[in-house]
């Protein structure tokens, strides 16, 4: 994801995400790396289900809300 302005060079950037939709079975969590001045990397990975005990390692399209500032 890259940031619409990116944020002043040397910049402690923090972002902060959320799952905003619940389209599969299975628990989505969010996994951000590489965070900094212009943006960051984000990916989904399922929670254990308690249904089957495991994730089949695919999951439904949601919609990831995120909030970006410095500190």
């Amino acid at each position: 994801m890259n940031f619409p302005t990116p944020f002043p060079s040397g910049s402690e950037v923090i972002v902060q995400t959320t799952v905003q939709t619940f389209n599969g079975p299975q628990t989505p969590g969010v996994r951000l790396h590489d965070v900094n001045e212009t943006g960051f990397l984000i990916r989904m990975n399922e929670v254990y289900s308690s249904g089957t005990g495991t994730a089949d390692g695919l999951h439904a399209e949601e919609i990831i809300g995120w909030t970006a500032y410095t500190v």
